[in-house]
């Protein structure tokens, strides 16, 4: 036996779905809107709970449009039970119209909201319609701040691939730091809005600057700090220790042979003099950010990790992005030799164990 609570709350998820706004940008007939619920058929629940039946479709009446002057309207079937006689049982429980469902789920405002949030966009930027019609929810979630949004899309439409850092934009009414904190919502709503060729589609995720690279800004690059192990080669250069962006290490093309590659930085600092090679440091998992240095793929490259599942780890993700990389001092004769120095290193019960080849 359904109550009004509980009519409530189907009308409620209604809400929730974006079923209604969608029908309202659609312009779909949404009403009269039935309410599934389970039906009394007057046999034997209806004698055995006779008292009870009655205070519920007592309180089902109170409830409805006939009772308070808006929300749902009560269809009765006249059941002539062989004991009780007739009786007027629920067939049907609907809204008439939008009018009552939201006045009796309490939404009127967050839809007189929503109308003039989805007419503002649509009248500044109407490709977002779809998306509106796909996620109207979205709009009431940024609902204090979605004026900005748009101000963001019209300005970065005019202006796009802007090479520029962020925070440097000048957009009436935004805030230096807006764009960093909405990126997730503004990426749905730029690449709507952007033409093909002011995306670089192949950069597909926010994290790691993924963002700024998507859509054209320039971001504060990772350093990637490297020494240069030939003793011509320093004094040609007149630097040992070396750091420089990312962008700038890509076009470097160090004039060597051997590149080695460490995880510690303290490996690398402490790294001797080598003819013809240099050693990069301190990336750890961070050496995602050489996949793309072609020039990487002309060097004979040696990997000197710690000798555990971290270290082989990152040996592997290395070699997926430059095969032909080496191991280096990650052997068993290495680890026997320094046998002395072996740790235990605590592995939480629910994380396998990962077991690489000593290679």
């Amino acid at each position: 036996m359904i109550t009004t609570v509980e009519i409530r709350g189907k009308g409620l998820k209604t809400w929730q779905s974006g079923r209604f706004l969608t029908a309202w940008l659609k312009q779909e007939e949404l009403f009269p809107l039935d309410v599934g619920f389970r039906k009394v058929t007057g046999g034997k629940e209806a004698l055995e709970s006779f008292a009870q039946v009655r205070t519920w479709l007592s309180n089902l009446r109170e409830g409805s449009k006939d009772g308070r002057g808006y929300g749902y309207r009560v269809e009765f079937t006249a059941i002539n039970h062989r004991q009780l006689g007739i009786q007027q049982f629920p067939n049907r429980i609907y809204f008439e119209s939008a009018t009552d469902f939201l006045r009796f789920i309490g939404k009127q405002k967050d839809f007189e909201l929503f109308q003039a949030l989805a007419d503002q966009t649509l009248e500044e930027l109407p490709e977002l319609r779809e998306w509106l019609e796909y996620k109207p929810l979205k709009v009431l979630e940024y609902q204090g701040v979605w004026s900005r949004m748009l101000s963001v899309c019209r300005f970065l439409k005019k202006n796009h691939l802007p090479h520029r850092y962020i925070r440097e934009l000048d957009i009436p009414g935004v805030d230096s730091k807006f764009i960093e904190q909405n990126k997730s919502i503004l990426r749905e709503l730029l690449d709507i809005i952007l033409p093909a060729d002011a995306i670089h589609c192949e950069v597909t995720l926010i994290s790691g600057h993924g963002f700024e690279r998507r859509f054209g800004f320039r971001y504060d690059e990772p350093l990637i700090r490297f020494r240069l192990l030939d003793v011509d080669l320093t004094t040609k250069w007149g630097l040992t220790d070396i750091s420089v962006p990312l962008g700038q290490f890509h076009s470097l093309a160090i004039p060597c042979d051997t590149i080695i590659i460490t995880e510690n930085k303290i490996n690398g600092l402490s790294f001797p003099p080598q003819r013809g090679a240099a050693v990069i440091f301190g990336l750890g998992y961070g050496i995602s950010s050489l996949r793309d240095v072609e020039w990487l793929g002309t060097k004979r490259l040696l990997y000197w990790g710690d000798i555990d599942t971290h270290g082989f780890s990152i040996l592997s993700q290395v070699r997926g992005y430059f095969p032909q990389t080496e191991s280096f001092l990650m052997d068993l004769e290495t680890l026997e030799e320094f046998r002395l120095l072996w740790v235990t290193v605590n592995q939480a019960p629910s994380i396998p164990l990962l077991i690489f080849p000593l290679c």
